[in-house]
């Protein structure tokens, strides 16, 4: 990002309507990979409301890099969470030299930028990631791809090859990062923020969380004291990386199942709303534009076919409003019916879905290996990305409303796509319950 833009983003106005005092403050981070920048910059905002008003966040919960991003935010050693998580992220990103970093071909060929040539750009990115990811990704993982004794295509036919083989990376290097960044113990205190991690289980595929309380979802596990093989699971996207085994079970990461927090943990949000008897405000961070241009190339192929399979399906937070709205209405009718006091069923949850968007007419082809691409440009990007987007949605300005008295969605987009598209599909104002 330009030094004139960054200056324009910290001089910016915002307003600042949403509320979050007295209510439960949830904050639900989506895995993708590199693209998890724009959560720090997004937490980065949420953080400073939060201080402003004096008021704490309750709950976080993620998958995959969403899954890491939270376990810090819950347990950081820094005393400010802000500067740890972007601790951490200095780990990940890769030095701007070659081989780590292919946007130095950019730099050294402007011309790349421009024209038909702007096509080899993604296709040269994509190809160098493949040659020359061999030397591993920072603080993140190393790599098995150079050795035949490791490299699982090669190894699998010298030998049986044990479940954390069967990878072309090792994530040994995080479990050490995660320890230096997170302070495990504080996490497992019983007066501890809500941390909850997304999974998938190998063997039948089905998604589970880990979390730090007990959930009202009986099938998931109860109660576990959160570690840092607990935040790999999440993480454990193959066959990149090897599944975890925790008890006897095995894990992959949580979007392998389901990449968006909100469906999964929508019974958790419902049940703390009559317990805490409190508000809920959620903020849902999504990492990945499902409004795309058709693909015109292969690498646009992969990049749709990524964006889609990871993004959010427009119905699920969706759904999560509409159910609250009608079980609070509901009620309210079965309490009048009975003539009894209505006023203690009465509440609220508001979902801020805050999504990363690339610009409408944006031709340029895409790099289909964008959420590896960890490199220091890209991280100053998303984050500010995601900084300006939060501060946005803190501001309440330019939203698109989807539900009724008690159960509200607002949708927050980096180019506002969503807004035309909805309003041309019927989207959610065709879904209000008034």
């Amino acid at each position: 990002m330009a030094d004139q833009d960054k200056a324009n983003i910290t001089s910016l106005k915002f307003k600042d309507d949403r509320n979050p005092n007295g209510k439960q403050i949830v904050l639900l981070l989506q895995g993708g990979g590199a693209l998890g920048a724009y959560q720090v910059g997004a937490y980065k905002a949420l953080q400073e409301k939060l201080t402003r008003e004096g008021c704490k966040l309750d709950w976080v919960a993620g998958i995959s890099i969403g899954a890491i991003n939270a376990s810090v935010i819950a347990g950081h050693k820094d005393p400010d969470a802000v500067r740890e998580l972007e601790n951490l992220w200095r780990e990940f990103v890769s030095p701007e030299f070659f081989p780590y970093d292919y946007n130095w071909i950019t730099r050294l060929v402007p011309s790349f930028l421009r024209g038909r040539l702007a096509s080899l750009e993604p296709k040269y990115g994509a190809w160098m990631w493949t040659a020359f990811n061999p030397w591993g990704q920072g603080q993140f993982f190393s790599s098995r791809v150079l050795n035949p004794f490791q490299n699982p295509w090669y190894a699998q036919w010298q030998r049986r090859l044990r479940p954390n083989e069967l990878a072309f990376y090792d994530t040994g290097r995080l479990h050490d990062t995660l320890d230096r960044h997170v302070n495990w113990d504080s996490i497992n205190q019983p007066d501890a923020i809500r941390l909850s991690l997304g999974v998938t289980r190998v063997s039948d595929g089905e998604v589970a969380y880990f979390s730090n309380f007990d959930s009202v979802e009986q099938h998931w596990p109860r109660k576990v004291n959160i570690a840092a093989e607990h935040v790999m699971a999440s993480g454990a996207l193959p066959p990149a990386f090897p599944p975890i085994e925790i008890d006897g079970q095995l894990y992959w990461d949580g979007g392998v199942s389901s990449n968006t927090p909100i469906e999964a943990l929508k019974h958790d949000l419902a049940a703390d709303c009559d317990e805490d008897k409190r508000d809920t405000l959620v903020f849902l961070i999504d990492l990945w534009d499902r409004k795309g241009p058709i693909p015109k190339s292969m690498d646009d192929v992969f990049w749709r076919h990524k964006s889609i399979q990871f993004g959010s399906r427009k119905k699920a937070a969706e759904s999560v409003v509409m159910d609250h709205e009608r079980k609070i209405q509901l009620a309210i009718a079965q309490a009048e019916k009975a003539k009894q006091h209505t006023s203690e069923l009465k509440r609220n949850l508001e979902v801020c879905q805050v999504m990363f968007e690339r610009p409408q007419d944006d031709e340029h082809p895409q790099f289909c290996y964008s959420d590896a691409d960890f490199s220091q440009q890209t991280f100053d990007e998303m984050r500010d990305h995601g900084y300006r987007d939060m501060r946005r949605a803190i501001g309440g300005s330019r939203s698109v409303e989807c539900g009724g008295n008690f159960g509200k969605l607002y949708r927050y987009g980096t180019y506002q796509k969503h807004e035309k598209t909805d309003e041309k599909l019927g989207g959610p104002s065709s879904s209000r319950i008034d």
